[in-house]
């Protein structure tokens, strides 16, 4: 398209107006026509230079709408060969991502992206373990079809789907791990953003792509440990489980050949994918919600190990990450919704006087406190029936929070806490609580913590004695992790867990040719 195109109606037409504006101007009435000159407002925005330019600008758009629409033409274009060649190529075999796939292909001439063999190897095992674990529903077959395949396009082709499915699983695992990993069926693939599939591309290109490969694969030695296990076909204990070490339990009395059908295997695999949550375990707080337990490590040492009560099965403890904010020393606790109406509000219904003695207090909308005597009780009979008052109970060794509050920011409003409520610990079956995490050891935990921020014992003692709320903030880097892993491999031992809130029910059976997975990436 030329510029000229449109010149010769609006150099007219402007010429035309131009031209008869002086006409206009001398019709009017001597009054109105006198003040106004033909070079102060009128004529200069008629002129032809800028009628001129404005033809040019208009004409330049249009060009620049016709390029594009053209490109967009030719890419539509070069993607329906890609796909009709991809489908000769690959024969029988599918695609999860044929769209994304062709593309990668079409716009880098079908250049072969899986010529490192070593890349190759690496990926496959990831890919392997994500398999075996069933989150997929796809992922078995589209791995299947890549061993059933000679070297060739067709092979580079269905490597490079299942990467796409890969990348994507891996760029958004974390933040889709309750539904993904706890809810096995829930995981659809979709292709990965723009920007991921570019860097990886780019990598192919510069030669960097084994290390592009490699950063895609957790360091965290017991998610590498337990994929280890997967494929090294060493014995996987199956028996009795016996408590052992950091208050886990070890499986050591008999065992079967690790297999792609068994329950046992299966297990494993799926739990590999939850540890690929959590970076390392060298800084932070873990608990690992079916052991019970609390582990604080500081530069790879353990500096403390508490027993802990996690939340009870209709009330459950979330998956999460986070981090310290603070520590609350002699916290309130303010009642959340749920507990308010399903469980104080029928005891004190049923004696007024239950708030006094426990500490509580009843506050309204205005902040101002409330006489439970004063409450027609009757009108909240159930739970469903909103109880329209805030409850509080006040900071002191009764609380329910304890001596200390650690926060942590919670979509949930999940935190660490000191309880009241010593004998639980005694408990074997510590799931008791209503979401958040109570530690056994809250003032050993305080302790280091509030000396990381600069307190004294002497410091902690007097505020302790004081009853004044107090709030010290976190000063170092403490990442809290909750996960919910039954078995893994640590230290060459196969441990397991009961599965107190049902994740592993339903485990799927994978049906792959695991001799042949295992010649490929050894």
């Amino acid at each position: 398209m030329k510029k000229l195109t449109f010149l010769p109606f609006i150099v007219l037409s402007s010429v035309a107006v131009a031209e008869s504006v002086p006409e206009v101007v001398n019709a009017l009435p001597a009054a109105e026509s006198s003040p106004v000159s033909t070079t102060d407002n009128v004529l200069p925005q008629f002129s032809f230079e800028a009628q001129q330019a404005r033809a040019a600008e208009w004409a330049k758009q249009a060009e620049n709408i016709f390029q594009q629409e053209e490109e967009k033409r030719l890419k539509a274009q070069q993607l329906a060969e890609a796909q009709q060649r991809i489908q000769q190529e690959i024969g029988a075999n599918q695609l999860q991502l044929a769209t994304g796939t062709a593309k990668i292909y079409a716009e880098n001439n079908f250049m072969p992206m899986w010529q490192d063999k070593s890349v190759e190897k690496i990926f496959l095992k990831e890919y392997a373990a994500f398999a075996a674990s069933g989150v997929s529903a796809k992922a078995a077959k589209a791995l299947q079809q890549i061993l059933n395949v000679p070297n060739g396009l067709a092979k580079d082709i269905l490597l490079t789907d299942s990467f796409l499915d890969y990348l994507y699983y891996n760029k958004n695992v974390l933040a889709n791990a309750n539904s993904w990993l706890y809810n096995l069926g829930s995981y659809r693939t979709k292709s990965p953003a723009q920007a991921h599939i570019d860097s990886w591309v780019k990598a192919v290109k510069n030669g960097s792509v084994g290390q592009f490969v490699a950063n895609l694969v957790p360091r965290n030695h017991i998610y590498q440990e337990t994929v280890q296990r997967l494929f090294s076909g060493a014995p996987m204990a199956t028996a009795k489980a016996k408590k052992g070490k950091k208050g886990k339990h070890t499986a050591e009395d008999s065992a079967t050949q690790a297999g792609g059908t068994s329950a046992n295997f299966a297990k494993l695999a799926l739990n590999a994918q939850r540890l690929r949550l959590i970076p390392s375990f060298s800084n932070g707080i873990f608990v690992n919600i079916p052991s019970y337990q609390l582990y604080y490590f500081r530069d790879g040492q353990l500096v403390l190990q508490s027993k802990v009560i996690v939340g009870r099965d209709e009330r459950r403890t979330p998956v999460m990450y986070s981090k310290l904010s603070n520590v609350v020393v002699n916290p309130p606790w303010n009642v959340p919704a749920s507990i308010k109406n399903k469980d104080l509000v029928p005891k004190m219904r049923k004696d007024p006087s239950y708030v006094d003695r426990k500490g509580y207090e009843i506050i309204d909308s205005k902040g101002n406190k409330v006489n439970p005597h004063s409450i027609n009780w009757a009108a909240y009979d159930s739970p469903e029936k909103n109880f329209p008052y805030h409850i509080r109970q006040k900071a002191g060794d009764d609380s329910a929070l304890g001596r200390y509050k650690f926060n942590m920011p919670s979509s949930d409003a999940i935190y660490l806490h000191d309880t009241p409520s010593r004998g639980l610990f005694n408990k074997n079956d510590r799931a008791l609580s209503s979401g958040c995490v109570r530690v056994a050891k809250a003032d050993e935990l305080a302790t280091l913590l509030l000396k990381e921020s600069g307190w004294s014992e002497q410091k902690k003692q007097g505020v302790l004695a004081s009853k004044k709320t107090t709030s010290a903030p976190i000063r170092s880097d403490n990442p809290v992790y909750l996960y919910y892993v039954t078995a893994w491999v640590e230290n060459g031992k196969v441990h397991t867990l009961p599965d107190i809130y049902r994740f592993d029910k339903n485990l799927p059976r994978t049906t792959l040719d695991w001799a042949k997975i295992r010649t490929l990436i050894n």
